[in-house]
């Protein structure tokens, strides 16, 4: 009988211990805010006129100058399907890209997403490899 309690406390042990690390990792996913940057480095004297939106969130049009940075935070949702996407204009050129989708950055650029635009096209933050990948060309 004691080997049967034993087990059997056991497997409560074990499955209190499973539910502590379940809900320690919930608390970690809820309460974890990605940040995300945009930043003009195209020219001096050249501006983008960007619009960033989610399913929930519009975050309007902004103008960015050189040099100039637009800024958001969030939290990812819990069906990790979070998505922003948007649309730049620079010029007669555009590009429409994903500035987060959770699949593709969750373990990409983590909780610091940064993008750069320059003449070439727009370049991703890799927080692995610490260096700048080319993601996408403008476009007429």
């Amino acid at each position: 009988m004691r080997q049967t309690k034993a087990a059997d406390g056991g497997s409560v042990v074990v499955s209190r211990m499973l539910q502590l690390i379940l809900t320690a990792t919930l608390v970690h996913v809820a309460s974890g805010k990605v940040t995300i940057q945009i930043t003009n480095l195209i020219g001096y004297d050249d501006v983008i006129i960007i619009g960033c939106r989610s399913l929930d969130d519009d975050l309007g049009q902004h103008t960015l100058s050189y040099g100039q940075s637009m800024e958001w935070k969030f939290k990812p949702n819990f069906t990790k399907t979070t998505l922003f996407y948007c649309n730049a204009r620079w010029k007669a050129m555009r590009v429409d890209f994903d500035a987060y989708a959770y699949m593709r950055d969750n373990y990409g650029c983590g909780s610091d997403c940064r993008w750069l635009f320059t003449i070439d096209g727009v370049y991703a933050h890799d927080s692995n490899h610490d260096s700048w990948d080319f993601r996408y060309s403008w476009h007429s």
